[in-house]
């Protein structure tokens, strides 16, 4: 370290630094008016009835399914490692040997239920006959954890401001959970996280769903929702969903363990490694994925192992290092096809290795490995990590015609019944609008100080979620540190990760969820800049960081208070009640159980496609779920051709969003080529079919019934 990294320069750049999160946190808030603006009133929603009921069993079986889970993907990891042998670091941390042993059997044990599905063999048999093995294998191998309880390599005394930060912690972990044991409400949930698995284990395979465009994706993720629900549906459908949703909520835990263990590697001290840890917990979109049942917290899990891995192969290129950033860059790709971008960013740092041959062992004065042999095993990494998640890609490729369907269809084309070139563009088009930079290219220039002051949920333009501006205190900070001060070669890798994948989000779709799996690695940059810093500087940063992460979780409790899932995961709310407040069109679920059989079809027009809480068989758009009504009303005359034609899809009743739909400025169904003449006719016709002898409607749904 040099004598400017250990002296500093004075007070002067920590009062500038105070200064600077002060202005920061102002800004934030400023932009919360939404959310802790109205925390007052917010905390009310939690009360209002009845705490506990009958159905808090159902929410402690899934999560004990869930826990089982856990075991066995500790299991199936640790067996792993018994052949693949990885040396301990000088300051090896056993918490972070846990989370990869736990995270390698969770990417092994989706592989499993991927091939399972193939076989159409999912059943409850083949769940309970899984979780035994790897179960079994876990429970063998829980002694070994106890390692875990000294994790320093010097050890610490933790003082009352680490006790605090360990709390601050726990919060949003917590809330996690709560509101992951209640039913999902998030859109992409009920759109195919979970719908899918739910048909899956309806038809016994992952067989493509009919009308479901995302049973094509890479699920890998959704592979435990399976697993799971088979389970718990031994107890109830209620147990089931819960531990789908548990299942998923454990990698949030899991990464958080992770970024400490990296950071205590890295001689990070334990204060500002538990930094590290709480600027990622408290994130609000960390929260909102990690309780929705979304994938990315997952994806981040993943990703953040891959990085690590690969800052072990820059000090030690050796197979045993490339068949770690193989594991996990493979599973991460088995969830998410932006897993691309990171191997982009890998093939980068491959290349700036292979100019620096190294000596085969670290210490050793023996032969070294030439630059050829270093990008071998590099790219080689690389390769075998495709191999691991090519079997859903080939199978979607063998499907459809392209291994990267429904994505990129104008440049690799691919056919499927629902889906075509055009919704294709249109999709890229849709992503493209987070972040307001299609409209004001300045966002490109602004983005760092957008996203982490002025971010939204649910507004597309500000990214549609919050991240908070604990980053953003830490980017000037290691920015100099990179510049000026010395650094762990793995906090430059880590950085330098996370800025090209940054560049690639900024330029492809800039909604804050999939910018989490650069979260991590930035947290460990950071935070091994700041202990670069001297005393006065490292003692106002660290209270920085604890006041911003305080923000962001007071943002996560307002998101909480809002959805209020506590007595519902307790039992004392019914499911239906819960989803009554949540869902404003779930009544018009309920009624359909009334008017419709269950053997007759149902048509969801702008419903977000929710199959997952429908009991009847749905015909429904993906996406644009407009679309078939557009084309229908389009080529239809009068009003008995379009009934016509909409009981010919094998549907008797109709429930639509239309508060949108008949605005002629809003309006999907207005052909900007046709006259207005032309346009106000078919939107009459359109509200003569979905209006008209309603069952039920108001200004925003309606529910009608073809009759038979």
């Amino acid at each position: 370290m040099t004598s400017t990294s250990k002296n500093g320069y004075g007070s002067t750049p920590a009062i500038l630094f105070a200064v600077f999160a002060v202005v920061c946190l102002v800004a934030f808030f400023a932009y919360r008016g939404g959310d802790i603006g109205k925390l007052g009133p917010l905390v009310g929603n939690i009360g209002g009835g009845s705490w506990f009921g009958a159905s808090i069993v159902d929410s402690i079986v899934g999560g004990l399914v869930a826990a089982v889970i856990l075991i066995a993907w500790f299991g199936v990891g640790t067996f792993v490692f018994r052949y693949l042998k990885v040396e301990r670091m000088e300051n090896h941390s056993h918490v972070l040997e846990l989370v990869r042993n736990i995270a390698v059997g969770a990417a092994i044990t989706s592989l499993v239920w991927f091939f399972l599905g193939l076989a159409g063999l999912y059943s409850t048999t083949a769940a309970i006959i899984v979780t035994a093995i790897g179960a079994l294998e876990g429970v063998l191998s829980l002694t070994r954890v106890r390692e875990a309880k000294s994790e320093s390599r010097v050890p610490e005394r933790a003082g009352m401001f680490d006790k605090v930060l360990l709390l601050l912690i726990a919060i949003p972990v917590v809330l996690a959970l709560i509101s992951a044991i209640a039913p999902p409400i998030a859109k992409d949930t009920l759109l195919y996280h979970f719908a899918v698995p739910k048909n899956f284990i309806g038809q016994h395979s992952n067989a493509y769903i009919d009308g479901n465009i995302a049973s094509y994706l890479a699920l890998g993720t959704e592979m435990h929702v399976v697993w799971a629900r088979l389970l718990g549906g031994i107890y109830s459908e209620r147990a089931a969903e819960v531990a789908g949703s548990v299942t998923v909520w454990l990698f949030f835990p899991l990464l958080l363990a992770a970024v400490f263990g990296w950071a205590r590697e890295l001689d990070i001290s334990r204060r500002f490694a538990l930094l590290a840890v709480l600027i990622v917990a408290a994130v609000p979109t960390a929260y909102h994925v990690a309780s929705s049942g979304y994938i990315d917290v997952a994806l981040a899990l993943y990703v953040t192992l891959a990085i690590y891995s690969l800052c072990r192969w820059w000090r030690e290129p050796s197979n045993v290092t490339m068949l770690l950033i193989a594991i996990f860059v493979g599973a991460a790709l088995s969830i998410k096809l932006t897993t691309a971008f990171v191997i982009a960013a890998f093939a980068l740092v491959v290349l700036l290795r292979a100019r620096n041959p190294v000596a085969i062992a670290p210490g050793s004065d023996s032969a070294t490995l030439s630059a050829g042999k270093i990008a071998a095993l590099g790219f080689g990494a690389l390769l075998l990590a495709g191999v691991f998640a090519s079997p859903t890609y080939l199978r979607t490729w063998a499907a459809t015609g392209s291994p990267v369907f429904p994505f990129y269809m104008s440049i690799w084309p691919g056919k499927a019944e629902g889906w075509d070139v055009e919704r294709s563009n249109l999709f890229q088009a849709m992503n493209s609008q987070y972040g307001g930079a299609d409209v004001d290219k300045s966002r490109y220039l602004t983005a760092p100080v957008m996203v982490s002051v002025a971010a939204q949920p649910e507004e597309p333009k500000n990214y549609d979620g919050v991240l908070g501006v604990a980053f953003l205190l830490g980017l000037p900070l290691l920015l100099f540190a990179l510049w000026k001060l010395e650094l762990p070669v793995e906090a430059k890798i880590a950085a330098g990760v996370a800025g090209i994948m940054f560049a690639f989000w900024l330029f492809s779709s800039a909604q804050l969820r999939y910018l989490l799996p650069i979260v991590p690695a930035l947290a460990i940059a950071i935070m091994a800049s700041v202990g670069a810093y001297g005393r006065q500087l490292r003692s106002v940063a660290q209270y920085a960081f604890a006041a911003a992460s305080l923000a962001g979780i007071l943002t996560t409790f307002a998101w909480f208070c809002q959805k209020a899932p506590l007595r519902v995961a307790l039992g004392g709310e019914t499911k239906d009640e819960y989803l009554l407040r949540n869902l404003d069109y779930y009544s018009y679920y309920q009624l359909i159980g009334d008017e419709v059989s269950i053997k007759e079809g149902v048509w969801l027009i702008n419903m977000r496609r929710d199959t997952y809480n429908s009991k009847h068989r749905v015909f429904s758009d993906y996406l644009f779920e407009d679309w078939t009504l557009r084309k229908l009303v389009w080529e239809s005359s009068n009003i008995t051709e379009l009934r016509t034609k909409a009981k010919d899809l094998g549907i008797r009743a109709i429930l639509t969003r239309h508060d949108f739909l008949f605005d002629y400025q809003r309006s999907t169904l207005v052909d900007e080529k046709k006259s207005r003449g032309e346009n106000e006719a078919k939107l009459k016709l359109a509200k003569e079919l979905l209006l008209d002898g309603a069952v039920k409607s108001d200004a925003k749904f309606s529910l009608v019934k073809l009759g038979s």
